[in-house]
């Protein structure tokens, strides 16, 4: 959340002391009778809420506050876009003079600092690679494209677009997630049913391809292929120097409506209808710019659309700033209009709705911090949420980290619309009636040479595309909040998921822990052309691993 919003005069230390008091009362009274060997591991185990916001929360405010602070001294000392070929020399040089030639490379950013979960530690054994590549190079109104360097944020060109009255087609949840991370892997949002995923944006990408070559590739240049074949290919054909992003207008706040379902058929046909899948124009009117739903059950769910307005269209009595600190959470506030049977509609800024799910994590800081949308919890500490993911990380043990592997689910399953129906049932018997589930849908098109598979059943007037819908798993299974772990078995649930999204045409999205053998991956994704891309850009001489070679699996 930007620190603007947050109450100048509720000190820091001040809250911190509060907490620290809290807290010593607590672990005398859990500690009391109580013999450990070490002291921190246990506190670490089995008190981890307390340990998030005495130190996470601090220690979070404290790096994104050195992060501002960097931001500011790079774009005033060290940003210099027209130094950007300087740069890309210097990486050349890196990767040319490596020290070990038989090793991999990758980027030097710290597996740490990733946004996702999962562990991946493949980089303490490879060739890391300084990119110093964090410019916005150039900024096109007339033939609305900028092009940016790959640890470019989404923060960053919100905060730079956003007031110019532009904005990306896509913007994805975290402000830390970065372009070259969302080119490589991918990027989902609520517009995604008319723009699709984040790569369908990219109109031009900069590469270093193994043998220390820089090219341009485009759709429809002679390097078309690698084009396509970079989405999902998760930094295993090239690395990214810069790319150009589409751009469109936006407006200064977002008209949304929600709509409360109690039966899964009436909500999954709302969202179908709404996402336009047999429109063949996407900028028809009967289309929302924005689409999302919250499932909070099989049966009840919540359909919200959204369109651009600008300040004057706003009826300010119906204005809802979630950046504030002391706001519920946004998937409560969403859950409250179930009580409801009736639309209703607020006005939200733009940059608010964009990171409405930021201060929760969507869902999962219930599980962290069970007492954080208390709304004495809110008005005291709000301003400090959410802790960064990679402080969660850190901070885990090694007992805390297999218990997350055993029960707790962070996963997105994009699956054609056709069978949302069935998949919502196989998540409610596999992960045994967790909810909430995201539901984002996205316009999936035939992309040549990327691992992801062609739609099955494509809409011929809509030029072979087919809709899909994102199903966010994120939280635990009823057995687990219950205290039944033992009747959770993490593997053999996803193994059955999997198995049945490979016979859909659907997809696992791959931050996240995978469970399936090779053989099954490859079952899952079209190994077939990206091999041949791989060959035929010398990606596969050693200097670049697979995709599966650098997922989070767990067998």
């Amino acid at each position: 959340m930007p620190f603007p919003d947050s109450p100048s005069s509720l000190p820091l230390t001040l809250t911190i002391s509060l907490a620290t008091i809290v807290a010593t009362v607590y672990f005398h009274k859990k500690f009391s009778n109580k013999l450990f060997n070490d002291l921190g591991l246990y506190v670490l185990t089995n008190h981890r809420s307390l340990i998030v916001v005495i130190f996470g929360l601090p220690l979070s405010f404290l790096w994104d506050t050195l992060l501002k602070i960097r931001s500011i001294y790079i774009h005033t000392f060290k940003s210099a876009p027209h130094l950007h070929d300087q740069r890309v020399h210097a990486v050349v040089a890196q990767v040319k003079a490596r020290p070990d030639a038989n090793a991999p490379i990758c980027t030097a950013r710290p597996g740490w600092q990733s946004v996702s979960l999962s562990y991946r530690n493949y980089k303490k054994k490879w060739n890391a690679i300084q990119m110093p590549l964090y410019d916005i190079l150039e900024l096109d109104k007339s033939s609305m494209i900028v092009r940016v360097e790959p640890f470019v944020s989404i923060g960053q060109l919100t905060h730079a677009l956003n007031p110019q009255g532009l904005t990306l087609p896509v913007v994805p949840e975290m402000d830390d997630l970065t372009v070259g991370g969302l080119i490589n892997g991918t990027g989902i949002e609520s517009s995604s049913h008319k723009y699709g995923l984040f790569h369908e944006i990219v109109t031009e990408l900069e590469l270093l391809l193994g043998d220390g070559t820089v090219v341009v590739a485009t759709p429809d240049n002679e390097y078309s292929d690698l084009f396509h074949a970079i989405p999902w290919s998760y930094g295993t054909i090239a690395l990214l120097l810069s790319a150009k992003l589409k751009l469109i207008p936006c407006k200064e706040f977002v008209k949304l409506t929600y709509m409360p379902f109690y039966r899964k058929e009436e909500y999954i046909e709302s969202l179908r209808t709404l996402s336009g899948e047999d429109e063949t124009d996407i900028h028809s009117k009967k289309i929302p710019m924005f689409l999302e739903g919250l499932a909070y059950s099989r049966n009840d769910a919540v359909v919200m659309k959204g369109e651009f307005v600008s300040k004057d269209e706003v009826d300010y009595s119906k204005t809802n700033r979630l950046a504030l600190w002391y706001k519920p959470w946004f998937y409560k506030h969403v859950q409250s209009k179930l009580k409801s049977n009736e639309h209703t509609v607020e006005y939200i800024p733009l940059r608010d709705y964009y990171h409405r799910h930021t201060q929760s994590l969507f869902w999962e800081m219930e599980l962290m911090i069970p007492i954080g949308n208390h709304i004495l919890f809110r008005y005291l500490l709000g301003w400090l949420m959410p802790p960064k993911v990679s402080f969660l990380k850190v901070s885990q043990t090694e007992m805390t980290r297999q218990l997350v592997e055993k029960t707790h689910v962070a996963q997105d399953f994009l699956v054609p619309t056709r069978k949302m129906s069935e998949f919502i049932d196989s998540c409610h018997e596999n992960f045994d009636q967790l909810y909430p589930l995201w539901l984002c849908l996205h316009d999936h098109s035939p992309m040549k040479g990327s691992i992801l598979k062609d739609p099955l059943c494509p809409n011929e007037k809509k030029n072979g595309h087919e809709m899909y819908i994102d199903i966010g798993v994120y939280g635990l299974p009823k057995c687990v909040h219950e205290k039944r772990e033992d009747e959770f078995d993490m593997k053999k649930s996803m193994k059955t998921v999997t198995a049945e999204l490979r016979t859909m045409n659907g997809f696992q999205m791959l931050y996240a822990d995978v469970f399936d053998e090779k053989k099954e991956f490859e079952e899952m994704f079209d190994h077939s052309q990206y091999r041949e891309i791989r060959k035929k850009y010398k990606a596969d001489t050693g200097i670049f691993k697979e995709v599966y070679d650098k997922m989070s699996v767990i067998l």
